[in-house]
């Protein structure tokens, strides 16, 4: 440890002004050794968080590779069961098999997002970028989810304008994006209507999901965002999920260069507004 060693030049006390300055420079001296040592601390311990944080995402990511395998086979072959392909079965093993592909399927989505937010998290996920029609997209998502507002007597609207620019992009993770907030807007909206409507400006896409459904509070509309994260209410609750929709649609606009702003009010329902640079994609170099 180094030592300050202060002399005076001629024999005698040192005036109080100065011992009571030397004892003010002493305290502040182990005051900023303890921080230095505490910022040591801090900084290795941020190093070991990021380690482990990192594993912990590599092991969800293989995790969910292993599982999809076996539970693909499992829908398979109660797909080929419910074809009559090993026989003719009864109307009440037909309904058991409809009941293990419906439980199935919600699994299968579970694991897919877990895997999703753990490749993000890891950097292993890139996006796939080549040109896509946001038109097309919009009306591959209504033809997807159409059947579900009709169950529940929801109108589902779709606001297009006639001519819109071909988009650069992840066109499948586009894709997933809009169909999580479309088919949240149908689960949670109980009557009136959900809309999808759809513009160009200023070199990027607006896309924004409207519902008529309960709203959501202001202390709620930060925290929707975050991994696990639901709106705090018995209607959230009762519709089940893992909060992961949300956190992993954010992320995918993000990559693409863009956001995701939501404006809602309780029981006044939820607008969801996607910003999308049109050409997301890298800048291609001239031939």
């Amino acid at each position: 440890m180094s030592r300050a060693v202060v002399r005076r030049r001629e024999p005698g006390q040192f005036p109080q002004s100065t011992i009571e300055l030397l004892e003010t420079f002493a305290d502040q001296s182990v005051l900023a050794i303890q921080n230095a040592r505490l910022f040591r601390e801090i900084e290795e311990k941020g190093r070991q968080l990021e380690v482990a944080s990192r594993h912990k995402s590599q092991f969800l990511a293989n995790m969910s590779h292993e599982l999809r395998t076996p539970l693909n086979a499992i829908l398979g072959y109660s797909e080929l069961i419910l074809d009559n392909i090993y026989g003719e079965p009864s109307q009440k093993m037909r309904g058991v098999l409809e009941r293990v592909q419906s439980n199935g399927r919600h699994l299968l989505g579970l694991i897919n997002a877990v895997l999703d937010l753990s490749k993000i998290e890891a950097g292993q996920l890139t996006l796939s970028i080549s040109d896509y029609s946001l038109k097309e997209v919009v009306q591959g998502v209504f033809a997807a989810v159409e059947s579900l507002a009709t169950a529940k007597r929801l109108a589902l609207k779709v606001e297009l304008p006639t001519v819109l620019p071909t988009g650069r992009g992840d066109e499948q993770r586009i894709t997933q994006v809009l169909l999580n907030l479309v088919g949240n807007a149908i689960k949670f909206t109980e009557a009136g209507e959900v809309a999808i409507a759809a513009s160009v400006e200023n070199g990027a896409f607006t896309v924004a999901v409207r519902d008529t459904g309960p709203g959501i509070s202001v202390a709620d509309q930060t925290r929707i965002f975050e991994e696990f994260q639901q709106a705090d209410n018995s209607s959230t609750r009762s519709k089940g999920g893992t909060g992961l929709g949300l956190a992993i649609s954010k992320r995918f606009i993000e990559m693409h260069g863009g956001h995701i702003l939501l404006d809602s009010e309780l029981g006044r329902g939820s607008t969801f507004t996607i910003s999308l640079p049109i050409h997301a994609g890298p800048e291609e170099k001239p031939q």
